[in-house]
């Protein structure tokens, strides 16, 4: 949506320039996506060198067929000699006069006194594109001959223009016009809104509508409300200057009076109209209902489109004249002949506008907005200012009567807005006064409260404003929301890991620690993976979930297996001179099952291929192998607290006879082994190449419920005590130890015998032996007494049991 910025400031003075107010929009959430600069440069007095002309005479250049010598009064002493190459300069026309110095649209140095075949030039007689405000560039623009010869263009045309884009979220279609862009800019600054005219002009028509036309709505579902009114006397010709202008700074261009009305009160307003010629209406009827499979009609761009049931036509009494909001048809195509016109004002079922445009690859000014949806109350709206600017401009006589087939709708009920609610969804505060200043800024009706507000939305907001949400987002947008503190949320965290996820980490951590780097592949492969796996023909693995619309061949269906796609990431490794390498894959294969859906079960598979180690200074070179895999398959078991054992295994893909399925208890968990050659040939990778594989789930239900306990021991001092002790040779080591662990009780953390002895002056059939004992409790210091105590016990224990002496 193109803004310029008059256009705006007639409605509202909102005192900011277009930098300033583009980022006033933006904070409040309407992307400004450019800022355009037309027209001469308004810097330095460059406006001032601009005049009115008068062309007191154009006669022919005497060395040039095609220019013109004119003589123009640009209000000073003596006129101005200019030469021109235009072919409809013509004496006594009101030209604009680019005088020397003036710097032009589009260019770096200012105009200069030019020689031309000879003569010289004072000045330039400008066309509509040479100074931006518009595509003519076929002769020069003649203005109204009221204009006073030498006054500043500026005063007559808007010879600098800035024009805003804006980028308009879907929800928000008031601002469609620059109407709601000035509603949305007065709430925003404070800046009183100064609406435009839009009652109804008088109507001196002779007679009554109904004498003109008669309305028949067929489809009211799709159509609930269709406005049209007449006009008489209409002079159709050229839009007066500044309308012309303001469409094409707008980004529509002029057509004709008639038309550029109805374009300008759609930009105005946001409520597209259409123009009929009614002498063009046959059967002086309109039709509204849905067209008829094959139906054809020629628009306005000469095209012939054909429709189908679900689109609305207007038509007159036997052809469509319209497709509803899109596009209108040459059949009944406002021209210069034209003197009396039907004026439509609809409101149509945004839905359907939409798959109507999108059908017929036509999209337009007027189905962007229709297809956002329109209320029903902004159709008399439309009608009413472009009723008095075609009087006004087009000398137009309005017929008294409206025909309007209205479908009623109900009143729209108060939203309550709780202040409490809203500040709690703001984090920040909401004043009562406050919200209700900005809520009515906006056009709504607010009945105040000490705990909530009442809230009735304008009708130009009936359709983002539905809710007390709603409500709360427009305090937030317009008291700022740069105004929320930045704060961390208070969350209190209560999760943790599942135990598959638990299982999964420490077995991810574990297989880096043993040197392999993680791979991810796709979930999508290619249909030919079972051959290339040698699968048999009776192998459920063959049965696969297949993509419905599948991107490539490549990638038609769900894998069954992690091994494939570790086979070509170890061949790209390869082919990119990496011939060494392990690594490994945690994802999920997926089984079809009967009710449609996958069967997901969850796999970490380790690849390993060439000689991993063998660049490293203490690593022995050393090519995978099966037993090599079966260490890595150990390790990553007892990590879940689960000791494998190899069973005999028999996998068309691994090798004859270096593989092995891994077991626990009886119940099988993964597979571990060789890859074999031809299926390494298949997936282009140099072997060998050896696989571990573990199904998490299975290995998950073989993990013990309760795993081995840990007490820490180094964060307190431990004490030790050794005990020489006199034994009979026949006693053994084991049974001392044992029985001092039991005497000795809890506080005894450890006994270890570290010293045997022999000889003088041990008694000939017996023998010393020395214990350690070593005495702590995890969660305190042991004063001396509590230390003393369990060694007493361990020493009558030992000399109950075996007749044990304490060694002097």
């Amino acid at each position: 949506m193109r803004i310029p910025m008059s256009w705006l400031s007639e409605l509202v003075d909102h005192g900011l320039s277009a930098e300033e107010l583009s980022e006033r929009l933006t904070d409040a959430g309407i992307k400004v996506e450019a800022i355009h600069r037309r027209g001469a440069p308004d810097a330095d007095g460059n406006l001032d060198r601009f005049r009115v002309g008068k062309v007191l005479e154009a006669g022919r250049h005497p060395n040039a067929d095609r220019l013109s010598l004119c003589r123009v009064d640009v209000g000073g002493d003596e006129p101005q000699q200019i030469v021109c190459g235009a072919p409809n300069v013509a004496t006594g026309q009101t030209v604009a006069v680019a005088m020397p110095g003036a710097l032009l649209p589009g260019f770096d140095q200012p105009l200069g006194v030019a020689k031309l075949r000879g003569i010289e030039s004072y000045g330039m007689i400008l066309s509509a594109r040479e100074i931006e405000l518009g595509e003519d560039h076929d002769g020069i623009m003649v203005l109204d001959d009221a204009l006073v010869a030498g006054s500043p263009l500026a005063e007559a045309l808007p010879l600098s223009e800035t024009v805003i884009e804006l980028e308009l979220a879907a929800n928000r279609p008031d601002l469609l016009g620059v109407w709601g862009v000035a509603r949305e800019v007065a709430a925003i600054t404070g800046a009183p809104l100064k609406d435009p005219d839009s009652s109804t002009p008088p109507a001196a028509g002779r007679g009554t509508i109904d004498g003109y036309i008669a309305l028949q709505v067929d489809a009211s579902d799709l159509c609930p409300r269709y406005m049209a009114t007449v006009l008489t006397d209409v002079q159709v010709g050229p839009s007066p200057d500044w309308l012309r202008v303001r469409l094409e700074a707008a980004g529509m261009r002029a057509i004709s009076n008639v038309v550029d009305v109805t374009n300008y009160v759609m930009l105005l307003t946001g409520q597209p109209l259409h123009a009929f010629d009614l002498d063009l209406v046959d059967g002086a009827r309109i039709v509204v209902r849905r067209a008829t499979d094959g139906e054809r009609i020629v628009t306005l761009d000469d095209v012939e489109r054909t429709l189908d049931s679900s689109m609305l036509a207007i038509c007159d009494a036997h052809k469509p004249a319209v497709i509803a909001g899109v596009f209108g048809a040459a059949t009944a195509e406002v021209n210069d002949a034209t003197t009396r016109i039907l004026l439509e004002a609809a409101t149509f079922v945004g839905p359907n506008i939409l798959a109507t445009a999108w059908g017929l690859g036509l999209r337009t000014e007027s189905s962007r907005r229709f297809e956002k949806g329109l209320s029903r109350q902004l159709a008399p709206v439309g009608m009413a200012v472009a009723c008095r600017m075609l009087v006004e401009i087009c000398g137009a006589t309005l017929v008294p009567g409206v025909l309007d087939a209205h479908v009623a709708e109900s009143a729209l009920a108060p939203i309550r807005l709780r202040h409490a609610r809203a500040a709690a969804i703001l984090a920040m505060p909401a004043p009562a006064d406050r919200s209700a200043e900005i809520l009515r800024s906006l056009g709504c009706e607010v009945i105040e409260g000490p705990d909530a507000h009442d809230v009735v939305v304008p009708f130009w907001r009936s359709g983002d404003l539905q809710r007390e949400i709603d409500l709360i987002e427009e305090v937030g947008r317009h008291t700022g929301f740069d105004q929320i503190a930045a704060e961390l949320p208070r969350i209190v965290a209560r999760a943790k890991r599942t135990p598959m996820q638990s299982l999964r980490r420490r077995l991810t951590r574990l297989a880096a620690d043993l040197g392999f780097s993680e791979a991810i592949t796709l979930h999508f492969v290619p249909g030919s993976d079972a051959d290339r796996l040698q699968l048999a023909a009776d192998d459920p693995r063959r049965h696969v979930v297949r993509l419905a619309n599948p991107l490539t061949e490549d990638h038609a269906v769900m894998r069954r297996s992690l091994v494939p796609g570790l086979l070509r990431a170890a061949a790209r490794n390869q082919a990119h001179q990496h011939p060494h390498g392990a690594l490994f894959e945690v994802g999920r294969t997926y089984a079809p099952r009967a009710d449609g859906l996958a069967d997901e079960r969850e796999w970490l598979v380790g690849l390993m291929f060439g000689q991993p180690g063998r660049d490293h200074w203490r690593a022995p070179a050393r090519t995978v192998d099966l037993w090599g895999a079966k260490g890595v398959a150990e390790a990553l078991a007892r990590a879940a607290g689960v000791r494998v054992e190899v069973a005999p295994a028999s996998a068309t893909y691994g090798h004859p006879v270096r593989q092995g399925e891994l077991q626990t208890a009886g119940a099988k968990v993964g597979w571990v082994g060789e890859i074999h050659p031809a299926v390494l040939r298949s997936f282009d990778v140099r072997g060998p190449v050896a696989v571990v594989g573990l199904d998490l789930h299975s290995l998950l239900a073989a993990t013990p419920a309760q795993r081995p306990g840990f007490e820490d021991l180094l964060s307190v001092p431990a004490s030790t005590r050794d005990l020489a002790l006199i034994v009979g040779d026949a006693v053994r080591s084991s049974d001392l130890i044992a029985t001092a662990r039991t005497a000795g009780g809890v506080l005894v953390r450890d006994v270890r015998l570290f010293d045997r002895y022999v000889g003088d002056p041990v008694p000939s059939g017996k023998v010393s032996l020395a214990l350690r004992l070593t005495i702590a409790d995890p969660g305190r210091t042991l004063t001396d007494d509590e230390i003393d105590a369990p060694v007493t016990a361990v020493v009558d224990a030992l000399q109950h049991e075996f007749d044990a002496e304490l060694r002097a």
